[in-house]
């Protein structure tokens, strides 16, 4: 319809503003709510593009991004509980000390990025792939640049909260972290993974 270009447009503005302020930020909660602005672009993106395809890519990037964001956001609790700041800067050395919370760090920053093969690949091939096929090649050469810049920020935190020794390492061992809160973190991980193994019965499901 006449919405749809301009629609596409400001989902490729918000893609672009969204994953720019995250590479900015060093709070661990800014970031991942600047990833949430960069996302809806996406989902924006693929709605614009209309029609079965699009509206599938959309439906499936919204569910994609409700179990890995919400995942994310929870690590991001655990980090501050286990290392005391949600400013990067203030962390360090997660790797050696929460070595479970940083495995399920990395699966779903992984996804969000859009690294197979986990749900954030097909949540992004599907709307990638219906821009080119809609012959929108500009709004898929910028969905595919913003995940480049995704990698970029998730990657800060890998290295900033988990791999960098800590600037000022507490006296005290590790703090014990609640098992229903790994529980759930390692539920929404597992689902990011499953989804990513086998997306067609969602992809059937939401064509249908």
């Amino acid at each position: 319809g006449s919405f749809s270009a301009p629609l596409g447009w400001l989902a490729v503005v918000t893609m672009i503003t969204g994953v720019l302020g995250a590479a900015y930020h060093y709070d661990v909660r800014r970031i991942l709510a600047f990833h949430s602005v960069s996302q809806i672009g996406y989902i924006l993106l693929a709605t614009a593009i209309g029609g079965t395809g699009g509206y599938t890519a959309a439906v499936f990037f919204t569910l994609h991004h409700i179990i890995v964001k919400a995942n994310l956001f929870l690590i991001g609790g655990l980090v501050q509980r286990a290392g005391g700041s949600f400013d990067l800067r203030a962390l360090g050395g997660l790797y050696r000390t929460q070595p479970l919370i940083a495995l399920l760090f990395a699966i779903s920053a992984s996804s969000l990025v859009g690294i197979p093969p986990l749900s954030g690949f097909w949540a992004k091939w599907l709307v990638v792939g219906e821009s080119f096929a809609a012959e929108r090649y500009v709004w898929g050469a910028a969905a595919l640049a913003v995940g480049g810049l995704t990698l970029f920020s998730m990657s800060k935190i890998w290295i900033e909260a988990f791999w960098k020794e800590h600037p000022n390492p507490p006296a005290v061992s590790a703090e014990r972290l609640p098992v229903a809160s790994v529980l759930a973190c390692g539920t929404l991980a597992a689902l990011a993974i499953a989804v990513g193994l086998a997306p067609e019965a969602l992809i059937e499901v939401l064509q249908a």
